[in-house]
């Protein structure tokens, strides 16, 4: 995808406030922002045509769902791969799907409500595609985090939030079902989903917010289209106290577009966003830099993403 020159200030605007909150109303979103109902409408709508929007998503806590999740990361040969996007396309356990220029051609995030059921899942993989894969690695996920707003240059705040208890029922995870695919869903369509009135309905989202089980209404963008390389990158650290103060540094840091701590595993992963490969070079030269028992293993671009970080339809059945 080539960058888009056209974005003005309006638009870098409007994505900006969706993506801290995408269930914002377009009345609400022109009054803020000073601006027309149809103009901000016109803007959004094209931003979509242009794929510079990919999605209007919610960020679920899938343990609070009872799930996991697990990173596949794939070498393939090339005559396989479309096969093998069809399948996940289709596949109802994986989501955030990525192809890479590198190591490993895709990273797939498989889900599960353990990591057996995940394994299985692997093997599912695995048994389909076994005759072209070169090599594989499967690691289980920690810790997940994403800031994919500093692809517009917004710091991540971090905060210590207090949850409500909230079970959830069949109709919750209706909801969470439908907004996973579009979180701009309003309340009147999402109503006649679960039966209920739309007031009703808000306010089981409301509950879900205040619980952490939705942490935000946000937007999946393609940073391609910004002018924006995305890398992902795997560091080793084996000197725990280091790796926590190294996780927070690249939670804060303006580049870092996501962190990923494996379970059992030396390795820590991030994504890195930069507008040049020497920008790149220079930002992880300053990390090992500043953590010296750092080791980078792996850096490779992350040319196109293929399933967004959207939910599975699994976590909802």
């Amino acid at each position: 995808m080539q960058a888009i020159n056209s974005l003005d200030a309006l638009d870098k605007k409007i994505l900006v406030e969706l993506m801290q909150d995408s269930r914002l109303p377009v009345t609400s979103l022109a009054k803020k922002l000073h601006s027309s109902r149809e103009v901000v409408n016109y803007r959004i709508k094209k931003m979509q045509e242009q794929k510079i929007i990919l999605e209007f998503i919610s960020e679920i806590d899938i343990e609070k769902l009872g799930f996991s999740m697990a990173s596949l990361f794939l070498s393939i040969k090339s005559d396989a791969e479309d096969e093998l996007k069809k399948f996940l396309k289709s596949c109802p356990y994986t989501a955030w799907t990525s192809e890479f220029s590198g190591v490993w051609n895709f990273g797939i995030g498989i889900y599960g409500k353990d990591t057996e059921e995940i394994h299985q899942r692997f093997v599912i993989i695995y048994d389909k595609f076994k005759e072209n894969i070169v090599d594989y690695r499967l690691t289980f996920h920690k810790l997940t985090k994403q800031f994919y707003e500093k692809y517009l240059g917004i710091q991540t705040i971090l905060l210590n939030k207090k949850y409500l208890a909230h079970k959830v029922d069949a109709k919750d995870k209706i909801l969470l079902k439908e907004l996973s695919k579009n979180s701009r869903l309003d309340c009147v369509m999402l109503s006649r989903k679960v039966r209920l009135t739309a007031v009703a309905t808000a306010n089981r989202i409301r509950q879900l917010k205040k619980s952490g089980i939705i942490s935000r209404f946000s937007v999946f963008i393609d940073p391609s289209t910004l002018g924006l390389f995305q890398f992902s990158v795997f560091i080793k650290n084996n000197v725990i106290n280091n790796r926590s103060q190294l996780i927070k540094h690249l939670e804060t840091h303006p580049s870092v577009s996501f962190v990923v701590e494996y379970l059992g595993d030396p390795f820590i992963e991030f994504g890195l966003i930069a507008s040049n490969p020497y920008d790149a070079r220079r930002i992880v030269q300053h990390i090992e830099g500043r953590f010296p028992n750092t080791r980078i293993v792996e850096l490779f671009l992350i040319q196109n993403e293929i399933l967004s970080i959207g939910l599975p339809s699994c976590v909802f059945d």
